[in-house]
């Protein structure tokens, strides 16, 4: 007996919700949110060059540095990099 293409029946989900997927999948690992977001920011850093780690971590540090007055950046400057104060 000879099968040909007509012989299998494919299915398709087309109503495949990456949501109610993803529930699942947490559900079956007994994940937790803290584990997912560890996990997804691992995956993150994971699959980024080392240029846009240092984009991001420069616009994180200028975010934080821009919180500060001009008398701590000067104490910051001088505790850690007195060098760049020299002339």
């Amino acid at each position: 007996m000879t099968s040909n293409s007509d012989d299998y029946v494919y299915s398709l989900d087309l109503h495949f919700d990456p949501f109610v997927h993803l529930h699942q999948k947490l559900s079956q690992r007994s994940m937790n949110r803290d584990q997912l977001q560890d996990t997804m920011i691992q995956q993150i850093l994971d699959d980024m060059d080392i240029k846009t780690m240092m984009a991001i971590l420069y616009d994180s540090m200028s975010e934080d540095y821009d919180k500060y007055s001009d008398e701590e950046i000067m104490e910051e400057v001088k505790e850690y990099y007195p060098h760049i104060l020299e002339d």
